[in-house]
C-alpha cells in the first residue's frame, strides 16, 4: 500500500515539476575557458632581481602567478601585474607559469622561461653580523628567539612602530615556538641561504588566523594560536638578501619562507635593529580569514645556550678614572655622592617593596655597600578589586546584551602603569553576581593613579539602541571612581570616557555608564581603571632601599665599571642604572634610561642591559641578555661603554649587547647613577612565598672617561 501511495506522490510532484518550469526554462551559461593565455615578464636591468609579470588573456576573470616551482601562486586581477624579487644571485635561467581563470573555475595556464642576471651583494660588515665569520669567507650562524626579554615577541597597528596591541614577556610563548633556530648561511661566493629548523614534531607555532590556510577543516579559537606540522605545505629553506631600501632602511628578505612564527606571509621584514648579538625585525601580515594586516616584531639572539651569549672582547676608549666609590668607610653611603629614594612602590613599575634609608637595608659595610631587601611580615599591600558581565543595558537599566561574561574562553586582559588581573572562581558568589568566574584587578603598591586594564571586544559595541553600558564591580571600598574608556583598537585616539562611583563595600554592584553623547566610533575596546585619581596603596610586605647620585654626581658619556655580586629569590630585581638629569622637566622616557645591569630572581644568573627612550621603551625597551653562571656567589664586573655613537653592554670584559646612538636621542646629556634592590612588579614577576631577605653588594662603582 505504501508504494503505491509514494508512486502516485512521484507521479503527481513531476507533474508540478513539468508545470512550473513551463513559464521560465533555466538558461545554462555557455562556460568558456580563457585563451590566448601571455605571460609578459619584464625583468629589470639593474641587478636587484627585481621582476613584474602583467598577464593577458581572453575571457580571464584573474590569475595565478607562480614565480617557482612550488611556491603559493599571487593572486591578481584581470589587468594587474604582480612584482617579485628573485633573491639568489647569477646568471639563470627560471620558470615563471601563469594559471588564468575562467567564469566557473574553468582554467588555462602557460609557461615561459627568463633570463635573470642577479647580482645581490651583502657587504661583508653586515655579512658577518648575519651569518658570523669575516664576512668574506663561508660561514653559518644560528639564531634563537630573545625569549628572556621583554618584548621579543609582540603585535600591533601599522599606524605606528611599536607592538601596541601586544608585548610579550619572558618565556610568555608556547615552547614550541621557542624550539625554532634560524639559520644564515654563506657559501664565499655571494650566495645566501636560510633555513627554519623546528623542534620536537616538526611543529611550527601558528596565528590563529591562518591555521585553515593549511587545515582547512580545522576549526581554531579566537586569538588562540596553535602549535602544527606544516613542513610539508610551507617553506622552510631558502635564499635570503639584505635590501638596502632607498628611505635608508634596510630590509630581510627570506622569499617565500618566514622566521619561525607563521603570520608574515610576505617573506619580506623590515630590519628594526641588526648586529653581531641581535636581529629585531617588523613584518606585515596577510591574514588568511581576512582579517586587516597588523605589524609583528620579533627579536633574535646568537643560538648560544639559547641565550644572549658572550660576544667580542669589551675594547674602551675610556681610561680616565674621574669617579668612584670604594665603599671603603663604614656607615651610611656616602653623602657627597647618594642620596635616598623613600616610599612605596617603584614609579609605576608595580613593585612590592617599600623604600628606607633604615641600616638593616642599605649599609656600607666590609668594604662594600649592602642593599637588602626583606620580608616585613605585612602582606603585599595591595588593593583588590572584581569586575564581571559587561552588558548592554536601557535607560532603565535592564541588560539588553550581554557583550561579556568572562565565563569558557576568556578574552586576553592586559594591566599596566601596575595593575595585573586574572579570570579567577568567583570570590563572592552573592547577591546579584553568583556567576562562576570573574576578573580580579589588582592595583599593586605604587602603581601610578592611571592604573588600569584592557580588553577587546568580538565585535564594536552597538549603541544605537540602547547607550548604557553595564559592569557588575566589587570594591573594597565605597566612593571610589571606576573609569572606563571606550576606544577603537586601530586609533587610540578615537575613545570616550565615562566615571561611576562605587557605592557599597565588599559587595557586588552594578555601575551603569551613559554613553548617548558618545562619538560615532568603532568602539571596540574597553579599558578600566578602578580608584582613578589614587595611587596604589602604600603599604608594602617588603622593604629595601635605592639610592641616587642624582644632583651630586652626574656624567655625559663615559665607562661605568661596578663589581657586584647580586641577590638571590623569586622576585628579586636588583638594579645598576642610570637616569637622564633632566628627568624632573621632562620625565620618563624623554629624558632616557641605561640599564647597566639589571637582575631577577625568577630568571636565575640571567644578566641584561637594556637602554630607554621615547622609541623604545617599557616592553620594547632595547634590551640583551646573557648568561653569567654563579651571579649570586661570586661578584662579577658590570660594564657600559657610552660614547656619542653607541652603548655597548659587558659582562667579566665579553660584550653580549650594543645599541646605536645618535643625536635624535636622550643619551647624549648628564645621567646620574641609581641602584636598588625591588620586589616583583612588572619585571621581577611572583614573589617567592618562603622569601625572607636577599642583599646585593656592591664592591665599587667606577667611571672612566
Amino acid at each position: 500500500m505504501r508504494k503505491k501511495v509514494f508512486g502516485q506522490f512521484r507521479i503527481l510532484l513531476v507533474l508540478l515539476l513539468v508545470i512550473s518550469c513551463q513559464e521560465e526554462e533555466p538558461v545554462l551559461e555557455n562556460l568558456v575557458a580563457p585563451t590566448n593565455v601571455e605571460v609578459n615578464a619584464a625583468v629589470s636591468t639593474d641587478q636587484s632581481g627585481n621582476v613584474t609579470v602583467t598577464p593577458t588573456a581572453e575571457n580571464a576573470i584573474n590569475f595565478h602567478v607562480i614565480f617557482n616551482p612550488g611556491d603559493d601562486p599571487i593572486t591578481i586581477a584581470n589587468g594587474d601585474s604582480a612584482t617579485f624579487r628573485y633573491s639568489q644571485s647569477g646568471q639563470y635561467s627560471t620558470p615563471i607559469t601563469v594559471v588564468a581563470f575562467g567564469a566557473g573555475g574553468i582554467s588555462s595556464s602557460a609557461t615561459v622561461s627568463i633570463d635573470l642576471d642577479v647580482s645581490l651583494r651583502i657587504s661583508p660588515e653586515i655579512l658577518a653580523q648575519i651569518t658570523g665569520g669575516d664576512g668574506f669567507s663561508a660561514s653559518t650562524k644560528r639564531w634563537v628567539w630573545d625569549r628572556t626579554v621583554g618584548g621579543h615577541f609582540g603585535v600591533g597597528p601599522l599606524s605606528n612602530n611599536f607592538p601596541e596591541f601586544f608585548s610579550a614577556g619572558p618565556n610568555q610563548i608556547n615552547p614550541c615556538m621557542y624550539d625554532d633556530v634560524l639559520e644564515f648561511s654563506h657559501d664565499g661566493n655571494d650566495n645566501y641561504t636560510f633555513s627554519l629548523e623546528t623542534g620536537e614534531g616538526n611543529e611550527t607555532f601558528i596565528n590563529w588566523t591562518e591555521v585553515n590556510r593549511f587545515f582547512p577543516e580545522a576549526t581554531p579559537q579566537q586569538f588562540a594560536d596553535e602549535c602544527r606540522d606544516i613542513s610539508n605545505q610551507a617553506t622552510f629553506e631558502n635564499n635570503f638578501i639584505i635590501i638596502e631600501n632607498t628611505d635608508g632602511t634596510q630590509s630581510l628578505n627570506v622569499g617565500n619562507s618566514f622566521l619561525s612564527y607563521w603570520v608574515v606571509v610576505s617573506g619580506e621584514y623590515e630590519i628594526v635593529e641588526l648586529s653581531e648579538n641581535r636581529i629585531s625585525v617588523r613584518g606585515i601580515s596577510q591574514p588568511f580569514n581576512g582579517d586587516d594586516p597588523l605589524a609583528w616584531y620579533f627579536s633574535f639572539i646568537p643560538e648560544s645556550d639559547g641565550i644572549g651569549g658572550g660576544g667580542s672582547t669589551l675594547e674602551t676608549e675610556f681610561t680616565n678614572l674621574i669617579w668612584s666609590d670604594e665603599f671603603d668607610i663604614s656607615g651610611a653611603p656616602n653623602p657627597v655622592n647618594w642620596t635616598y629614594d623613600l616610599g612605596a612602590g617603584g614609579w609605576g613599575n608595580g613593585e612590592s617593596q617599600s623604600y628606607t634609608s633604615n641600616p638593616e637595608n642599605v649599609i656600607v659595610e666590609d668594604d662594600v655597600l649592602k642593599i637588602t631587601a626583606m620580608a616585613t611580615g605585612g602582606g603585599n599591600g595591595a588593593d583588590v578589586y572584581y569586575f564581571d558581565d559587561i552588558q548592554i543595558g536601557d535607560d532603565s537599566g535592564n541588560a539588553t546584551e550581554t557583550i561579556q561574561d568572562f565565563e569558557g574562553d576568556s578574552p586576553s586582559i592586559t594591566g599596566f602603569e601596575g595593575a595585573s588581573t586574572a579570570v579567577i572562581e568567583n570570590p563572592d558568589a552573592t547577591g546579584i553576581n553568583t556567576s562562576s568566574t570573574v576578573v580580579e584587578f589588582t592595583k599593586n603598591p605604587g602603581a601610578a593613579f592611571f592604573a588600569g586594564a584592557f580588553f577587546d571586544f568580538s565585535a564594536p559595541l552597538d549603541l544605537s539602541v540602547n547607550a548604557n553600558l553595564l559592569i557588575k564591580t566589587w570594591s573594597p571600598k565605597s566612593g571610589a571612581v571606576v573609569r572606563i574608556k571606550l576606544e577603537d583598537a586601530t586609533d587610540s585616539t578615537k575613545f570616550v570616557e565615562v566615571d561611576a562611583n562605587t557605592t557599597v563595600t565588599n559587595a557586588w554592584e552594578t555601575l551603569s555608564y551613559d554613553l548617548s553623547g558618545a562619538p560615532a566610533f568603532n568602539y571596540d575596546r574597553v579599558v578600566i581603571f578602578f580608584d582613578f585619581g589614587e595611587d596604589g596603596p602604600v603599604g608594602s610586605g617588603y622593604t629595601s632601599a635605592r639610592i641616587k647620585s642624582q644632583g651630586l654626581q652626574e656624567f655625559t658619556y663615559g665607562r661605568v665599571e661596578a663589581r657586584a655580586k647580586l641577590p638571590t629569590g623569586g622576585g628579586t630585581w636588583p638594579a645598576i642604572w642610570m637616569l637622564g638629569a633632566n628627568f624632573p622637566e621632562v620625565g620618563w622616557p624623554a629624558a632616557g634610561e641605561m640599564d647597566i645591569m639589571e637582575h631577577v630572581g625568577n630568571q636565575q644568573d640571567i644578566v641584561f642591559g637594556s637602554t630607554h627612550d621615547p622609541n623604545n621603551f617599557g616592553g620594547t625597551a632595547r634590551t640583551g641578555s646573557t648568561l653569567v653562571a654563579g651571579v649570586s656567589e661570586e661578584y662579577h664586573i658590570y660594564e657600559m661603554e657610552w660614547t656619542s655613537t653607541e652603548i655597548q653592554f659587558a659582562v667579566d670584559g665579553q660584550v653580549y649587547h650594543t645599541v646605536t646612538n645618535d643625536g635624535t636621542l636622550p643619551f647624549n646629556n648628564d645621567f646620574f647613577f641609581i641602584m636598588n634592590v625591588a620586589m616583583g612588579g612588572s619585571f621581577g614577576g611572583d614573589i617567592d612565598a618562603a622569601f625572607t631577605d636577599s642583599t646585593m653588594e656592591v664592591d665599587y662603582i667606577r667611571m672612566y672617561q
